[in-house]
């Protein structure tokens, strides 16, 4: 049957923002990292910038996976491939891909990769 022309659009729309999302949070903590290393700070203000870099630091590690997906997901719609299983090559239910638009697996794929079957 194929995703419609329109719901791929607007997936494409959703997908671009997120995107732009990302990189604008990414280009703030290199921003506020840079800051953070110019200002003179006591022993207590250390440890609290150490313990938010490391959070921000599995953020972002988070944010580039995603990233990642995004633009894989991107390059698919351009091939035609968007919306494709990459496991079972069934189509993806339209459902799960509003949900997650750079989702590269359909759910029962998905879950068997999580239990490790896959």
């Amino acid at each position: 049957m194929g995703l419609s022309e329109n719901f791929i659009k607007r997936m494409k729309k959703k997908l671009e923002k997120r995107r732009e999302e990302i990189l604008e949070t990414l280009n703030d903590l290199i921003k506020r990292s840079d800051a953070d290393n110019d200002i003179a700070m006591d022993e207590g203000d250390k440890s609290l910038i150490h313990y938010s870099l490391h959070y921000l630091s599995q953020l972002s590690s988070r944010e580039l996976k995603t990233f990642k997906a995004i633009e894989i997901a991107l390059m698919k719609i351009d091939k035609g491939t968007y919306g494709i299983c990459e496991h079972c090559g069934k189509e993806i239910n339209p459902k799960r891909i509003e949900a997650i638009p750079w989702a590269k697996y359909c759910v029962e794929c998905q879950e068997k990769i999580e239990k490790g079957y896959i």
